[in-house]
């Protein structure tokens, strides 16, 4: 069992693999199900998830500086800033690019922003 501690930043890769596993599973479960299409859909849906939440985890874990309590919570909230802004702009994208298989995408986030919930329960139960 992968042993992950919520005050290190194993948490927050453990979170992009948790997610990386589930948009795995939910592009072959597409592709068995749909068509190729709806499995670059779904595949694309887990993108939009993954790419905020590594962003997000760099920004926190590898920022440079002082250990104030304003620039911690500035650094935080600038990353948590773009972060929104990368989701949106990716599901922008993905609206553009796979309007006709929008369901597959969609589910595919979901099921990625549940896994922040199962690692939230993991880490907490630890």
């Amino acid at each position: 069992m992968i042993r992950v501690q919520a005050n290190d930043a194993s948490l927050a890769w453990a979170l992009c693999a948790g997610q990386a596993i589930t948009t795995a599973l939910a592009t072959l479960v597409a592709w068995v199900v749909a068509d190729k299409a709806a499995s670059l859909a779904a595949l694309f849906g887990g993108i939009v998830v993954i790419v905020p939440t590594a962003y997000f985890a760099a920004k926190i874990y590898l920022r440079r500086g002082g250990s104030q309590a304003a620039e911690i919570l500035g650094t935080f909230y600038r990353a948590e800033l773009g972060k929104l802004l990368l989701t949106a702009l990716l599901f922008l994208v993905g609206a553009l690019l796979f309007g006709k298989h929008f369901a597959p995408l969609i589910l595919t986030s979901m099921a990625c922003l549940a896994v922040n919930w199962l690692m939230l329960a993991v880490a907490v139960n630890d």
